[in-house]
């Protein structure tokens, strides 16, 4: 028992002495401090980490918004549209495609990328001008992204996270440059608009395009000479092309809107009138004297051509309206040729707006025109060959659904082994007696082209294929007043916001 108070006495002693004790203060101190300190510095990493996120979302948002608006600019030049569409949306899906190459994409990581035509806030923004109305010509795209707050939760309220948020608007541009005459539609080619032979091309008020991404997209070499209001294209130029200072040459441009891309294939399978065959069921003028008129049952409507034509000599008058060339049917011209499309009343050619009422037509309309179609539902289509100089004189129609579109190959790549042995690329090498009013158009095949006059030619000649190689000397015009043709130009959507 007399034990018992000294024990309690020396156990009060041991208390008192830990309570006196300052040496584990510290440690106690620097673990509290550390918290702050690992706190702070983990918000000033992580506020870095969202900084360049910030920078590259506003990347991101700012490329979706041009290339949307620019897919806005493409839709009005090939189809009217003044209003990104709901179904399909090509606004939203073209933003949305090309914020996800930034890795800000749609539902992942709980990113949002929202895109508004006209946009949710117009503050700032001026009225659009013709053919757009209100704002309809803006497309504004938002990207939202939620941050976690990892080391920087020790400081911040429980629960905190930060989201970053950016915003951009562009507007949709359908002509951001001159009005073009030649069009080379491969995205890849090399030489897509090749220039490189002899003799001289004139672009009288307009310009050359190529959609290729090629070193040489467009390629001027040898003796050639190329004078143009400018030239555009997606990769480069090899070679110089005379420009418009104005103008000027343009690489790395946007591709080129295909301006008929919309236009649907005619068919026919009634046989124009006046189809009078002769060997091989096919219609052969080899002599001067010699004289075929071929025209649909209505004016201006479509017939059949079953067979190939030849002329060697003689003349073809095609009154207006539209000849569908069916089963892979060849056209072949040679020097003595003359074609008539249509005949006309009036001088051949005029300076502009022909004469186009052909009253030499058993059935006729004033102002009609005529568009030559090669088709084929099973193979490849036919071709234009025009050689040795022919007389070509021809005139799209104003109107209808080939208006402007003089002649016009399906969208069909041939294959090498097609008609012949060469494909179904076109030659159309009628120098100076070539004149043809309206565009030449095979979209997925070759054309070799010459042709038109500085003096006497008609005053609207549009060239759109796949890819081009001039022949020889060629002038170009693009005074298309009431021609019915679309306009080439490119198309962009440039940032405002």
């Amino acid at each position: 028992m007399s034990k018992s108070p000294q024990v309690l006495k020396r156990s009060l002693l041991q208390i008192d002495r830990l309570l006196r004790d300052r040496r584990g203060a510290t440690a106690i101190m620097l673990a509290i401090a550390l918290s702050g300190i690992v706190g702070f510095a983990g918000l000033g990493s992580e506020v870095a980490a969202w900084y360049f996120t910030t920078r590259a979302m506003q990347n991101a948002t700012a490329s979706a918004a041009a290339s949307a608006a620019a897919s806005l600019a493409a839709a009005e030049v090939t189809s009217g549209t003044t209003q990104c569409p709901t179904s399909p949306n090509f606004c939203r899906d073209t933003g949305r495609a090309v914020a996800a190459s930034f890795n800000f994409t749609q539902g992942v990581s709980s990113t949002t990328v929202t895109v508004n035509n006209p946009p949710a806030t117009t503050a700032n923004l001026p009225t659009c001008s013709s053919p757009f109305t209100s704002y309809n010509c803006y497309v504004e795209v938002v990207i939202s992204q939620p941050q976690a707050a990892m080391l920087s939760a020790v400081v911040m309220p429980s629960g905190w996270s930060p989201t970053i948020t950016t915003r951009a608007v562009a507007r949709a541009n359908t002509k951001a440059t001159s009005t073009g005459c030649v069009l080379a539609l491969d995205g890849v080619a090399s030489r897509a608009a090749n220039a490189g032979g002899t003799g001289t091309l004139t672009f009288n008020g307009c310009s050359i395009y190529s959609n290729s991404s090629a070193s040489d997209g467009i390629y001027v070499g040898g003796s050639g000479v190329v004078s143009a209001q400018g030239a555009y294209v997606v990769g480069n130029i090899n070679g110089t092309v005379h420009t418009d200072p104005t103008y000027g040459t343009n690489t790395g441009v946007n591709p080129t809107v295909d301006p008929y891309a919309n236009v649907a294939v005619p068919s026919s399978s009634t046989t124009c009138n006046g189809w009078t065959p002769n060997g091989n069921n096919s219609l052969h003028l080899s002599n001067s004297t010699d004289t075929a008129t071929l025209y649909p049952s209505t004016a201006g409507g479509t017939c059949a051509i079953p067979h190939d034509v030849r002329l060697d000599g003689g003349t073809l008058n095609l009154c207006p309206g539209v000849y569908v060339f069916n089963s892979g049917s060849n056209l072949t011209l040679t020097a003595n040729a003359i074609v008539n499309a249509p005949p006309q009343d009036g001088p051949i050619p005029p300076a502009t707006n022909p004469t186009m009422s052909a009253s030499s037509c058993p059935v006729h309309t004033a102002g009609g025109g005529v568009t030559i179609v090669f088709v084929n539902s099973s193979g490849n289509p036919g071709t234009a060959s025009i050689t040795g100089s022919p007389t070509v004189n021809m005139v799209a129609p104003t109107s209808g659904t080939t208006s402007g579109i003089a002649i016009f190959q399906q969208r069909t790549t041939c294959t090498s082994n097609g008609n012949g042995s060469g494909g179904c690329a076109a030659t159309l090498q009628g120098g100076s007696t070539q004149n043809i009013n309206g565009a030449i158009y095979f979209p997925n095949n070759a054309i070799s082209y010459s042709g038109g006059s500085s003096t006497s030619g008609y005053q609207c000649t549009q060239l759109i294929a796949d890819t081009i190689t001039f022949a020889g000397g060629s002038t170009f015009s693009s005074d298309c007043t009431g021609s019915g043709t679309q306009g080439i130009a490119a198309t962009n959507g440039t940032l405002v916001m």
